[in-house]
């Protein structure tokens, strides 16, 4: 009997578990579409979901968007795969480009919303910050032995640009301001750092 009830409450847990997802994978693809502040109703219509199961998982739409952040971080950081900074310096920079390029391409419509609930979110501004310091940190890895050779001032301001030039907002720029494809942003990144990095001869 105890198996039975066992099983029983396993069972609610992974329909509330699949349920819970299937709103966070709602409100993400509305965002994917362009709906960038999509209503609760419409969140639940695209989960296959009554209003009222939205909140039962959700107390109000910015519980739904810390949980979707999350998800984002999660699958940004997958995008974070080890490059050998013992490769030849071209290799890695290519490498490190177009891993940046498909990340941002991914999650470009997400993190378009998230950005108009930043001000408003400590929690999306907490996950966007860790992703800054984890693509720093991997800058500093793929690309150590240059910038250690650089005197220190140099070093930091190198970094800074490399950084700069690396993060969404550049990619962003160049996309949606700019109007480049994403092969033509993809080659103005990699022109802009191996600039910064190259050796002066």
């Amino acid at each position: 009997m105890q198996d039975a009830e066992t099983g029983r409450e396993d069972g609610r847990l992974a329909r509330s578990t699949r349920t819970r997802s299937a709103i966070v994978d709602a409100l993400r693809t509305l965002h994917a579409d362009g709906d960038l502040r999509p209503t609760a109703p419409r969140v639940a219509e695209r989960a296959g979901v009554s209003l009222r199961t939205v909140f039962q998982h959700f107390s109000d739409l910015e519980t739904l968007l810390v949980e979707a952040g999350r998800r984002d971080f999660e699958i940004a950081a997958r995008y974070l795969d080890p490059i050998d900074p013992a490769a030849p310096l071209p290799e890695r920079l290519a490498q490190l480009v177009e891993q940046r390029a498909r990340m941002f391409e991914d999650l470009s419509p997400v993190w378009r919303a998230a950005r108009l609930q930043e001000p408003f979110s400590p929690q999306i501004r907490r996950n966007r910050d860790r992703l800054l310091d984890l693509g720093s940190d991997q800058l500093e890895r793929v690309f150590g032995v240059e910038l250690d050779a650089l005197p220190p001032a140099t070093r930091a301001s190198t970094l800074a640009a490399l950084h700069l030039a690396t993060t969404w907002s550049a990619w962003e720029c160049l996309r949606a301001e700019l109007h480049l494809s994403a092969e033509a942003a993809l080659a103005a990144v990699l022109t802009l750092i191996s600039r910064l990095i190259q050796p002066t001869s």
